[in-house]
């Protein structure tokens, strides 16, 4: 999945800001994608019905990098799915700090904050990156599983599919060293770990950010070694 980068290491601030506006205009004003297709094809939506309530009812929303857009224990209203860019899911230590869960950057991925439609959400949600979304209501979403009982499914699905997420991070933080750990999130998230701050990355793998910095000279020079 691409993350819609414009810009380039050589471009300055100013230019850096322009491209993102341009994004942003575009994207706001434009229809970027077939939603039609995106529930029919991404996510496996069925019902010809259903397909028309989805589309109809899904808005694009354009979010800005560092704008916080879910907050634990909302009431789930709205179900969005990531497009482009990055975000973070993250609760809050005893201290005020920051400790990041999970991050939202496939293509198609759901980011629903809980594990029910009716329930509330656990995690603050924060946009990494620029990000660009669909969203689409939760009730929608319930009134096309009441239509196309099928749609269950899917549903379930997703759920299911970030369960496992979940479970496999878990036991990838409790079982493995600190090295292991970055060279898991290396294969992983290989398509964001050039995109997210160094201080999210050791937050999620339970590491020191100075720990990761150690972690990473020691694999640069252990491969300068093999050259």
């Amino acid at each position: 999945m691409s993350l819609h980068s414009t810009t380039t290491p050589s471009m300055s601030k100013r230019e850096q800001e322009r491209a993102r506006r341009r994004r942003k205009k575009v994207w706001m004003t434009e229809s970027p994608l077939d939603i039609r297709a995106f529930y029919r094809d991404t996510i496996g939506v069925q019902g010809e019905e259903v397909l028309d309530l989805y589309t109809k009812n899904t808005n694009f929303v354009y979010r800005n990098k560092g704008e916080v857009f879910v907050h634990p224990g909302e009431p789930v209203t709205v179900v969005r799915f990531v497009i482009s860019g990055v975000s973070r899911g993250y609760v809050l230590g005893p201290e005020g700090q920051d400790n990041v869960m999970c991050f939202g950057f496939r293509y198609g991925q759901p980011l629903l904050g809980a594990s029910s439609l009716a329930s509330t959400t656990l995690l603050f949600q924060e946009a990494v990156t620029d990000m660009e979304m669909l969203e689409v209501p939760a009730f929608v979403i319930q009134q096309g599983i009441q239509m196309e009982f099928a749609n269950a499914s899917v549903y379930e699905r997703l759920i299911s599919e970030d369960y496992d997420i979940q479970t496999q991070t878990q036991i990838a933080l409790n079982t493995l060293n600190g090295e292991d750990r970055y060279l898991w999130f290396l294969d992983r998230y290989a398509d964001i770990v050039d995109v997210v701050p160094q201080i999210f990355i050791a937050s999620f793998l339970g590491i020191q950010p100075q720990s990761l910095s150690r972690i990473k000279r020691q694999l640069k020079d252990r491969e300068a070694g093999h050259a």
